[in-house]
């Protein structure tokens, strides 16, 4: 049976010192529960200091992207300006550190209005449901203004 991708992300989280961050459609099916299923894991970390981590770990090197048994990870940047929290994944020891759920908000809206990507709309629909009671308000108003998706998160709230 194939290891959890969040499992293994917070394993490796644990071996080094500047600690990646989940970002994109990973993000999403963390928030999610599953709902949503990525692919890949989108992270920002710093690639010289995980490459050899991800080797220990059974990773193999294929373009940008890092490829083993139980998970995709693609490393597509090294850090962000946005709010990043630490998750403790439920029933287990580990910790991730994950883009905001607000801002992961934004990520969505802009997709769906630039890209014009319907699953983009229905994932950030679908984020704003689910934490309607706990989203930093005044913060998702202020970057969704910033962004110019205001129009698309507002009525959802």
């Amino acid at each position: 049976m194939a290891e959890n991708k969040f499992i293994l992300l917070g394993k490796i989280s644990g071996r080094v010192r500047h600690k990646p961050i989940l970002v994109g459609g990973g993000a999403v099916e963390l928030y999610t529960r599953g709902d949503y299923v990525s692919l890949d894991s989108d992270i920002l970390a710093r690639r010289e200091e995980i490459e050899p981590v991800l080797k220990d770990f059974g990773f193999e090197k294929d373009g940008r992207i890092y490829i083993s048994r139980d998970a995709v990870i693609d490393i597509v940047g090294t850090s962000t300006k946005d709010r990043v929290q630490t998750i403790r994944l439920d029933g287990t020891p580990y910790k991730i550190r994950v883009l905001s759920i607000e801002d992961l908000i934004v990520d969505r809206a802009n997709a769906c209005k630039w890209w014009k990507s319907e699953i983009d709309c229905e994932q950030m629909r679908r984020l704003i449901h689910l934490y309607k009671n706990a989203i930093d308000k005044e913060y998702l108003l202020k970057k969704a203004r910033k962004e110019g998706v205001l129009k698309l998160v507002k009525p959802l709230l």
